[in-house]
């Protein structure tokens, strides 16, 4: 009932998708003494509805990247080092196998990070500023309206999240 209420008020349209995750596991490649595990992660990831890529002219065809399905998202969670940290981006989900309820999937995504400070900020690159670019790949399955993904974090480690999508 709320999301048929919120797409006749015009923010969300037909074909939106929200999936909001957590993480349940991390791991750090060369674990330090201080680095952190429990990123008390939320994650919000909105997906736009698929395009009509029949209408969009394109001399070759259609390939792989009429599959693609766009998003934007932001993510709160704690670093490594125990700091609050925000995370907003682009991206783009490719399913790589889709059986109705079960898909694989490869995700990218791009954007800019904040929150790595004081004697830990040079830990990212191009930090300078207190923000820096970040990409980050996923890979995943989804079943049904939940998901699981593991996200590797640069040369540093990876995390498994789950979620749950509104659709």
């Amino acid at each position: 009932m709320m999301c048929s209420q919120v797409v006749s008020a015009g923010i969300f349209k037909e074909g939106d998708q929200i999936l909001i995750q957590t993480s349940v596991w991390t791991t750090h490649y060369d674990p330090e003494p201080d680095h952190n595990n429990h990123q008390k992660l939320i994650n919000l990831e909105w997906y736009f509805p698929e395009t009509n890529v029949d209408a969009l002219p394109r001399p070759s065809g259609r390939d792989w990247r009429d599959e693609v399905q766009w998003l934007i998202g932001g993510a709160s969670f704690l670093n490594s080092f125990d700091q609050r940290t925000t995370y907003l981006y682009t991206g783009g989900r490719y399913n790589f196998h889709d059986s109705g309820d079960l898909k694989t999937y490869g995700k990218l995504t791009a954007g800019l990070i904040h929150g790595y400070r004081g004697e830990y900020r040079d830990k990212i690159p191009f930090n300078r500023f207190g923000v820096a670019p970040a990409i980050l790949p996923a890979f995943g399955v989804e079943y049904n309206r939940m998901n699981l993904e593991m996200i590797p974090f640069g040369t540093a480690g990876f995390m498994v999240n789950v979620g749950y999508y509104f659709r």
